[in-house]
């Protein structure tokens, strides 16, 4: 089992009918790619979880996988994989997108498998599913995902085996306007 997982909703998405409209990585227009302070909060990750070279350490621990939903024909938003993409590249290491969003119980079954800690990326309705299957249980983490938040850290310890799995939430504050306050 991975000691920790640390599940993120991913970054700022366009509000339908709204500006700014979501852009690609290459800043081409696009209403399933992330907005450009989704862009901003995707870079601004690095430091919450990448030491810095004056030696300072990451606010949360760096992860030794990323997993973000997949992109197919019932879930088209790129937003999971665009939120990792810079940490990503930070790292060295590959996004596993092979699930699509829909498909919890097959992500929860490859997380707990995995020895070391894990980052997901998931869409915010989805994300308190995923973590009752972790922990085991419906009342240690918020059963709804507010609509207007994009800043916030979901970290589920199971380091001890045979034990409950923890459950915390960290505020990001990584942008101008983030809550200080869990949900």
């Amino acid at each position: 089992m991975p000691p920790l997982v640390i599940i993120i909703r991913h970054a700022e998405k366009p509000l339908v009918g709204t500006a700014p409209m979501g852009v690609t990585s290459d800043g081409l227009p696009d209403p399933e790619s992330l907005t450009p302070r989704g862009w901003q909060r995707a870079g601004a990750l690095i430091s919450l979880f990448v030491p810095h070279p004056s030696g300072a350490g990451p606010t949360l621990p760096t992860p030794t996988d990323l997993l973000a939903s997949q992109v197919g024909l019932h879930s088209s938003s790129r937003r999971p994989r665009e939120t990792l993409e810079p940490l990503s590249e930070r790292l060295g290491l590959t996004i596993d997108d092979r699930f699509m969003k829909e498909e919890l119980a097959q992500l929860v079954q490859a997380v707990v498998g995995i020895d070391g800690v894990v980052l997901i990326s998931w869409e915010h309705h989805l994300i308190p599913s995923i973590a009752n299957m972790l922990v085991g249980d419906t009342s240690s983490a918020p059963q709804m995902w507010p609509d207007d938040r994009f800043d916030v850290v979901w970290l589920v310890d199971l380091s001890v085996p045979g034990k409950p799995a923890g459950f915390r939430q960290v505020p990001e504050l990584l942008l101008a306007g983030d809550r200080v306050n869990p949900i």
